[in-house]
C-alpha cells in the first residue's frame, strides 16, 4: 500500500512543481516584448512555449502518471532534458554574475523537485506493477 501513496504524492508533487514553470513566462510577458519585433516575437513565442510544456506536464503528472501509465513517466522527464537543463546550462553562461543567483536558485529548486517527483513516481510504478 505503500507505494501507490509514492505515485499519487509524486504525481502531486510534480504537477504542483509544473506549475512553478508558469513564473518563468509571467516575468518574460510582464516585460511587454515588441512584437513589431522580431526579438519581441521570439521572446512572446518563448514564454507561449513555457506556458505549453508547464501545463502540459501538470496534466501528464494529474491523469497518466498518477494512473501508473508506465508510458508517461519518460514523457514527463523530456522536458527536464529538452528545456529545463539546457535553460538552466545557458543561464549558468550567459547571466550576469551578480544575476546568477537569484536566476539559478529557482531553477536548480525546481529541477530538484521535479526530479525527486518522478523518483517518487517510478518507485510507486513499481510496487503498482509487482501489485502491492
Amino acid at each position: 500500500m505503500r507505494r501507490p501513496v509514492l505515485l499519487r504524492a509524486g504525481s502531486a508533487l510534480l504537477a504542483v512543481a509544473s506549475l512553478g514553470i508558469l513564473a518563468a513566462p509571467i516575468t518574460i510577458l510582464r516585460t511587454h516584448p515588441d512584437l513589431a519585433t522580431r526579438a519581441g516575437r521570439h521572446v512572446f513565442a518563448g514564454a507561449m512555449g513555457l506556458t505549453a510544456v508547464a501545463l502540459l506536464e501538470c496534466l501528464l503528472a494529474l491523469f497518466p502518471l498518477r494512473r501508473g501509465d508506465r508510458w508517461a513517466l519518460p514523457v514527463a522527464a523530456l522536458p527536464f532534458l529538452v528545456v529545463g537543463l539546457p535553460i538552466f546550462v545557458v543561464d549558468a553562461t550567459y547571466v550576469p554574475r551578480a544575476a546568477r543567483f537569484n536566476t539559478l536558485a529557482p531553477q536548480a529548486a525546481g529541477l530538484l523537485v521535479g526530479t525527486l517527483a518522478l523518483a517518487m513516481c517510478a518507485r510507486g510504478m513499481v510496487g503498482k506493477r509487482a501489485g502491492t
